[in-house]
């Protein structure tokens, strides 16, 4: 049986409680919208961060946050997306499909952006 990676478990357990912490204030907080404002809270990158920056150091952590970026600028585009969808009458799951697509998208756009920009310069 292969051994799992220490590092997935903190992940998880990372991720997964700050979930949970968002799922709680959306029940319990009157004004909903703070339950969004907390489901944006990048509780993935703050746990890849500190993974990386323990394991393996300072400029890892930083390519690390550096990279996290493209995805939440990605995010943006998801929500801008997923609200338009929602918007025009469509379904919430059709809404959701959308807007991860569209987060894949951009997220992949933006890097590849960048990448040409850093290439040209040099």
């Amino acid at each position: 049986m292969k051994k799992i990676n220490p590092d997935y478990l903190i992940r998880f357990l990372v991720g997964g409680s700050i979930l949970v912490l968002v799922y709680v204030l959306s029940a319990i907080l009157p004004w909903k919208i703070m339950a969004g404002m907390f489901a944006a809270f990048p509780g993935v990158m703050a746990a890849a961060v500190i993974l990386s920056g323990w394991r393996q150091g300072d400029t890892v952590a930083a390519e690390t946050a550096r990279g996290s970026v493209y995805g939440m600028v990605g995010g943006l585009v998801c929500v801008i997306i997923t609200v338009l969808v929602l918007g025009f009458g469509g379904h919430w799951l059709l809404a959701l499909a959308a807007g991860l697509v569209a987060w894949l998208s951009a997220s992949i756009l933006l890097h590849a952006i960048v990448r040409q920009v850093r290439e040209k310069r040099r």
